[in-house]
């Protein structure tokens, strides 16, 4: 009979977040200009970290903080993780560090009390620093309330926002910020890095595996993990992580069926494509994903036509195609029968090849053009001296 360890279980996002500035994965810019303006003592006021979800906003600001507050780190980019402040940080208990969830504390009753904060000096560290992650929920009110304090903070006061809607942040604020992009994480990257955690965790996780699990959390570290974890439990007893395991899991489907649907929409079969689409259902496609693939694999396919790397399509007709899908974005989010929506989208595209080409158009309205000239010509022979208007 088997033992249950006691221990609460940490989920990997957790287990395997980056405690310094040297961790950070698939942030190359990001860290070097941070390691800059840390170790040269040129630490602005206010920092404004910005990018999609996932990708270490936050954990960058919790570590900008830990350096600032350490007090025995050469260089300051390096914290020493044994003096008092680190270890107040490590356990979640440093008074001069304070979290703020702007998405649950948005009024401007909030931000005053943060502002009174400020008036008091730092008791562990250098400087009392204020974490504001999702800072964009902040109310017009609360912005303008804080935007004096922003603007002449007190010297031992540091200021560390985070958000996923840089458009949302008003530019006074933004322009008294120092602002750093998060980009999504390289899709080799985020590979590479997976492999690496599955191996800490006892599994074997292949490159194939691992790059549909970078594809499908589009960039972001904490999806990427948070599939990881999933396919680790699937795991069979040699703890070999299989790709056919994860494409189920995650109601996507193998690349070669999207391939053969596309060429099939682009070939105008109509009904081969919803054939495939039913194989796609019945091995357990979601079809969520399998428009999310197939708008992936069609932009691929422009990419390719657009570089001259491939010259089996045409780009006109691959641009009509996309238009199609980009407008039925939204549809197959918001309906309750997403399958009815693909399969509509589906049968939309392949019917497009059936219809006049752009080309063709040019062509044939150029060659009207032609004869009506050629027309009009010859009965301007038979009119000498007259002009066009009195011929009609």
């Amino acid at each position: 009979m088997k033992k249950h360890c006691n221990m609460p279980y940490i989920v990997l996002s957790r287990k395997y977040r980056p405690t310094t500035l040297d961790e950070i994965v698939g942030q190359p810019i990001v860290v070097k200009s941070l390691k800059a303006c840390l170790d040269n003592n040129k630490v602005p006021h206010a920092f404004l970290l910005y990018g999609i979800r996932g990708v270490g906003k936050t954990t960058i600001a919790r570590i900008i903080a830990k350096c600032l507050s350490c007090k025995d780190s050469i260089p300051q980019s390096n914290p020493c993780g044994k003096c008092q402040s680190c270890v107040e940080f490590d356990n979640n208990n440093h008074l001069d560090i304070i979290e703020i969830d702007a998405a649950s504390r948005t009024g401007v009753d909030d931000i005053r009390d943060i502002i009174d904060a400020c008036q008091y000096s730092p008791v562990l560290g250098k400087y009392k620093i204020f974490i504001i992650d999702e800072v964009h929920m902040l109310s017009k009110s609360a912005f303008n309330a804080l935007l004096k304090t922003l603007e002449e903070p007190p010297a031992h006061v540091k200021f560390i926002f985070a958000t996923t809607e840089i458009n949302k942040i008003p530019e006074t604020i933004a322009s008294r910020c120092i602002s750093l992009q998060l980009k999504s994480i390289p899709f080799d990257t985020l590979s590479k890095y997976l492999i690496d955690i599955a191996n800490k965790e006892g599994c074997k996780l292949n490159i194939e595996s691992a790059n549909i699990i970078s594809e499908e959390s589009e960039g972001s570290v904490r999806d990427a993990l948070s599939i990881l974890e999933q396919a680790i439990m699937l795991a069979n007893d040699s703890k070999e992580i299989i790709s056919d395991d994860i494409l189920q899991m995650i109601g996507s489907t193998k690349l070669q069926f999207i391939n053969d649907l596309l060429d099939n929409i682009i070939s105008g079969k109509v009904k081969e494509s919803l054939t495939i689409l039913e194989n796609i259902k019945q091995q357990g496609g979601d079809s969520f994903n399998v428009f999310k693939q197939l708008q992936q694999l069609l932009y691929r396919a422009i990419k390719e036509v657009a570089y001259d790397n491939n010259t089996k399509y045409k780009l006109s007709h691959l641009l009509y195609l996309w238009q199609i899908l980009v407008k039925q974005t939204e549809n197959i989010k918001n309906s309750i029968f997403p399958e009815y929506i693909l399969n509509a989208t589906v049968v939309m595209m392949a019917y497009t090849s059936s219809l006049p080409k752009l080309e063709e158009i040019i062509n044939n309205n150029t060659k009207k053009e032609t004869s009506n000239r050629a027309f009009l010509d010859e009965v301007l022979k038979q009119f000498p001296g007259a002009n066009i208007t009195e011929v009609y």
